[in-house]
């Protein structure tokens, strides 16, 4: 019998004396284990690099790793039931960074504990499987023993059989470790359990101490990644620099290597980028928490039960961003050491390591910022889960404020409801950029009720001066209500326009009310707007003014009103005729008191024919100068204008003022029985009737 014949028998032996530890490993001692060890390492050959090892030994090893694993697991199981035995007390937190550490422990317990619940489900079926495959080593090995086979198969079934049981003990005292480490791990979460239900029956105060370390600590890390983002952008140059200088040289893979660096850099800059945001969204997080514990702001609990979801489902798309690059990333890698381990001495096995490398420092970029991410995401429901257990132990007052923070919340929310988005051009460093402009419903409804106060002040404004136009300016009344008009028109155009500003509602939301006036121009507002045009001539223009006697074809009258469409003209009977300004500016209008106000007036008389001429003259012209409402400069003149068939035509030309209140009717009447009274007193006869041709 040879000498690998005669280990095949002892070592089986020498695996029987341990089948009793396997069957018990709860019994077990690690000297037992480490005895049988020792025995087994005796048995096994130098270990060689070539893979043309005995199986034999390649047996042995395994079982001799499974024992010494055993031992490991005995002496861990020893040290876990001794610090089970010993539980710690947890004091309950003073400061609000101790709360969260306590939280932030519990949550890595029950991670640990999910963990382990799932890792003893799988390692059951794997005892399940292994209890199936040990029984069919056992009736192998019976199987040759009764056939009575080569003492070499038999032995090598015999150490089969060991190392599957061996494996099975395994499982079973992996099992036992794992209930120890979960019944330890759950006592402590237990006592941290305990400690912060304490600390919620007092309340926790929060000292500006706390507020200072909290800061010390988001500094420190925004240090860190600024520098981190300083690293990356001097590897971004470096890395181009060696692209422009070894660019043309290198082969192909050199040269992907470079450019992979490059988007290295550029990944690096934009995850120190994302964890910048991140560190400022975990510092408006403890700045709420502070606001919640030291300042008694229940409105910060709102807002977190408004925001923290919107906050985690964010992160967690980003986490499964990260997961998935992280596993395309790991797909490149792995690509690359299967080429390198099929052709290790390649010549280009050296460019393949380097580019491989590469990809495993941007594996661990993604690695630490999905780390970041979930820190964060933690961190939000930590908060989340004390900012609620904060709300549910309030008492009946804190719950009536908190019902109202969430009733002003909701209130604000519908006031800042956005309806619709515009895009507003802005001009940056001499480049147009397109900003979205959001139109909220307190917009809507802010804009309109300063539209009504400012047009409102508008009128009682123009309305107080127009007064003291009039009154203390002595304008006349009606340029006086022209001018409140046109100043009334400009500020409602102002007030339009500010309380737009104001309520911040941008031009660009009614583009498409533009296009709906355009087409109603064209159609249906041609003869509205040539009116208002032609109005707005008018008023610059100024061929006539409030008080001016205009005719516009038959029609003669006063113009007592000018308004952007119409302008009013009243007449000698005292009836106000609407003009559309577009006819005042089309047709010929003629109007008497343009360069003055002044207009010659003509009466005529027929006297009889023996009257003195010059006497009929005097007489006329001493009873125009007595009447009050004529012009002194030019002086009445009297004229004989005709030598009529009953007598003579005497005319007096005079001069009146045509303003506001003067009727020229009046004053030819007036003038009329003046002449009678004077023709009486001179003893001047009027003339007879003509003759009647029959």
């Amino acid at each position: 019998m040879n000498a690998a014949t005669l280990r095949l028998l002892v070592v089986p032996a020498l695996l029987c004396a341990g089948l009793a530890f396997a069957q018990a490993p709860q019994t077990a001692s690690t000297h037992a284990l480490a005895a049988q060890a020792q025995a087994l390492r005796a048995q096994i050959n130098p270990s060689t690099d070539t893979i043309t090892e005995d199986r034999a030994d390649f047996l042995r090893r395994q079982l001799l790793a499974s024992l010494e694993r055993r031992q490991d697991m005995v002496r861990a199981i020893a040290d876990v039931e001794r610090l089970s035995g010993q539980p710690g007390r947890v004091t309950p937190p003073e400061s609000l960074l101790a709360l969260d550490d306590l939280r932030r422990e519990i949550q890595r317990l029950d991670a640990e504990i999910a963990s382990g619940a799932r890792r003893t489900e799988l390692l059951e079926q794997e005892r399940t499987s292994m209890a199936a495959q040990l029984t069919e080593k056992v009736a192998a090995e019976r199987t040759l023993l009764d056939a009575g086979a080569d003492p070499d198969a038999i032995a090598m079934a015999k150490l089969e059989t060991g190392l599957t049981e061996s494996a099975t003990a395994e499982v079973d005292m992996m099992l036992r470790l794992l209930g120890v480490q979960q019944t330890f791990a759950q006592a402590q979460r237990d006592a941290i359990a305990s400690a912060l239900t304490s600390a919620g029956r007092r309340p926790l105060t929060v000292s500006s101490r706390d507020a200072a370390a909290v800061d010390v600590r988001l500094r420190a890390r925004g240090d860190e990644l600024r520098r981190r983002m300083a690293a990356a952008t001097r590897e971004r140059e470096r890395a181009r620099g060696e692209l422009a200088q070894k660019g043309a040289t290198v082969n192909a893979l050199q040269l992907e290597t470079l450019k992979e660096r490059i988007a290295n850099a550029d990944i690096d800059i934009e995850l120190t980028r994302e964890a910048l945001t991140n560190l400022a969204t975990e510092q408006l997080a403890w700045q709420m928490a502070v606001r919640i514990y030291r300042d008694h702001d229940e409105g910060a609990i709102v807002e977190a039960r408004r925001n923290g979801p919107m906050l985690v489902e964010r992160l967690e798309r980003r986490r499964e961003f990260l997961a998935s690059m992280s596993d395309q990333i790991l797909a490149r890698s792995g690509a690359l050491s299967t080429e390198i381990a099929q052709a290790p001495n390649a010549p280009d096995a050296a460019d393949k390591r380097a580019l491989r490398d590469v990809f495993d420092q941007r594996l661990q970029m993604a690695q630490h910022a999905r780390f970041d991410e979930s820190r964060l995401i933690d961190l939000v429901a930590r908060m989340r889960e004390d900012f609620d257990a904060r709300a549910n132990a309030y008492g009946w007052r804190e719950r009536v404020s908190l019902a109202w923070a969430f009733v002003r919340d909701a209130v604000s929310r519908a006031w800042n409801f956005e309806l619709f988005t515009v895009n507003q051009t802005v001009e940056v460093d001499g480049r147009k950029t397109e900003v979205p402009r959001g139109v909220t419903v307190g917009k809507v409804v802010q804009a309109p009720l300063l539209l009504v106060i400012g047009l409102f002040l508008a009128a009682k404004l123009t309305s107080w001066w127009e007064r003291w136009l009039h009154r203390r300016r002595g304008l006349d009344e009606g340029r006086a209500r022209l001018m409140r008009r046109w100043a009334l028109a400009l500020l409602m155009a102002a007030c339009v326009l500010a309380s737009l500003a104001i309520a911040g509602i941008p031009l660009a939301a009614f583009a498409f009310i533009g296009g709906a006036v355009a087409i109603g121009i064209g159609f249906g507002m041609q003869t509205l707007f040539k009116n208002l045009i032609s109005g707005v001539l008018v008023l610059v223009e100024r061929p006539f003014r409030l008080g001016d006697v205009i005719e516009v074809g038959s029609l003669r009258g006063m113009v007592v009103d000018i308004d952007l469409r119409t302008s009013v003209v009243r007449d000698a009977d005292g009836a106000d005729t609407l003009i559309p300004n577009s006819v005042l500016m089309e047709e010929n209008v003629k109007n008497v008191t343009y360069r003055t106000r002044m207009q010659r007036q003509s009466l005529s008389v027929v006297l009889d024919g023996d009257s003195e001429p010059r006497a009929v003259v005097e007489t006329m012209r001493a009873a125009a100068q007595r009447h009050g409402q004529l012009v002194d400069d030019p002086e009445p003149t009297v004229l004989l204008e005709d030598f009529a068939d009953n007598g003579l035509r005497f005319t007096l030309n005079y001069w009146v003022e045509l303003v506001p209140g003067m009727d020229r009717r009046r004053v030819a009447s007036d003038l009329r029985m003046m002449l009678l009274g004077a023709f009486a007193d001179a003893g001047i006869k009027m003339a007879p009737p003509p003759p009647i041709v029959r």
